[in-house]
């Protein structure tokens, strides 16, 4: 699950000033509440650079701010998955993974809502 996950991260890294790759890749033991932190940054983060783009955009989807809204419901599903949720964000995490183009990796969604 681990590399899914890094795989992940290096989606929602795009854009986000913090290393959420290096705490989902450190070998060193990173803590659940760790990783949960992380994530939750990536979303705020994602969501308000989403909100942004659009308010610039004179409210009208953009594809920069389709892409940011994406890494926000794929960070979201990545706090899902950490805290046993994953299967209720499966649906709009599928949808990020087009939105981000990334047809080929939709296995990694599905994989990690099997458990």
């Amino acid at each position: 699950m681990k590399n899914k996950l890094l795989r992940l991260a290096e989606l929602i890294q795009e854009g986000f000033p913090e290393n959420i790759v290096e705490v989902f890749k450190s070998n060193e033991s990173q803590t659940s509440a760790e990783r949960l932190a992380m994530a939750n940054k990536a979303i705020t983060f994602h969501q308000g650079r989403a909100e942004t783009l659009w308010l610039q955009a004179e409210k009208k989807r953009t594809s920069e701010e389709r892409r940011a809204a994406a890494q926000a419901e794929i960070s979201a599903f990545v706090f899902a998955y950490l805290t046993g949720d994953a299967k209720e964000y499966a649906d709009s995490a599928v949808e990020a993974m087009r939105i981000l183009g990334r047809q080929d990796e939709l296995d990694l969604v599905r994989k990690l809502t099997r458990g």
